[in-house]
């Protein structure tokens, strides 16, 4: 089935932010394939896309094998023609400290978060080369610059994410194809939740539609001088510390840190 509307494949796309960056691409017009490992998200998506089931389309795949991610890949390009933006949004966060870190949960995160991109944007330039255009938006994370304890995988592996984007950069810009990558922070994935929101300069956590928000600007000519960036969405909660409002005339007239 060949289109001429713009074609994004959204891994991880059947929940949580995937969903929701799948459900804003579509609403603004493109055709959207949403890949995922997980087959009862894969059921669930197809329901809550039931509105853009013309220009919609669900797959079940593990973008972390070569197999999976040549499906993942081929249903896009077999259902829609084209692929003119990929979003590596799949990902597992298994948590434990290093010390605690079993070796296969270890392997699985680099699998699905590093390899799955890895993967996933190999097979998808090719097209974007021949075609002359392409946007690439890989989705971090906060961890990959400022760690926690219990998260070292996932931190590491977003850390990866952000240097792969980069070197796809540079590999890619000679062809009109675009890669950046965005860093969430607290993201509010479940309706009402709220969460601790005190460290956050802006006074709220991030929300699904924020994500998607800039995943569809980065996709759009309007930000086609934008790549091998990581830009952080996190409503400044990584840009300093918030201290208590005192007084300048209160401060101690010395050096030192204010």
């Amino acid at each position: 089935m060949e289109s001429s509307r713009r074609v994004a494949l959204v891994t991880g796309g059947a929940s949580g932010i995937g969903l929701g960056i799948t459900r804003r691409l579509a609403e603004q017009g493109m055709a959207v394939v949403a890949a995922d490992w997980n087959a009862g998200a894969c059921a669930g998506a197809v329901t809550a896309l039931h509105d853009h089931q013309d220009r919609t389309m669900v797959v079940e795949a593990d973008i972390g094998t070569e197999a999976g991610s040549a499906k993942a890949i081929e249903t896009a390009v077999g259902g829609f023609g084209r692929i003119d933006l990929l979003c590596n949004n799949a990902a597992v966060h298994p948590t434990a400290t290093i010390e605690e870190m079993d070796v296969t949960d270890w392997n699985d995160a680099f699998r699905v978060n590093v390899t799955g991109a890895f993967l996933c944007s190999k097979l998808a330039m090719p097209y974007m080369k021949k075609q002359g255009a392409g946007s690439i938006v890989n989705i971090g994370s906060v961890s990959g610059i400022s760690p926690y304890v219990g998260g070292g995988a996932y931190a590491v592996t977003k850390a990866a994410l952000a240097m792969l984007t980069r070197v796809l950069a540079l590999e890619a810009g000679p062809f009109g194809i675009t890669v950046n990558c965005i860093s969430p922070g607290s993201i509010q994935h479940r309706p009402g939740s709220t969460g601790n929101t005190a460290h956050i300069p802006v006074g709220r956590g991030g929300t699904i539609d924020d994500v998607a928000s800039l995943v569809a600007y980065l996709a759009s000519a309007e930000a086609g001088y934008m790549t091998g960036a990581t830009l952080v969405l996190d409503g400044g909660a990584t840009a300093g510390r918030k201290r208590a409002r005192v007084s300048v005339e209160t401060l101690p007239d010395q050096g030192g840190e204010r």
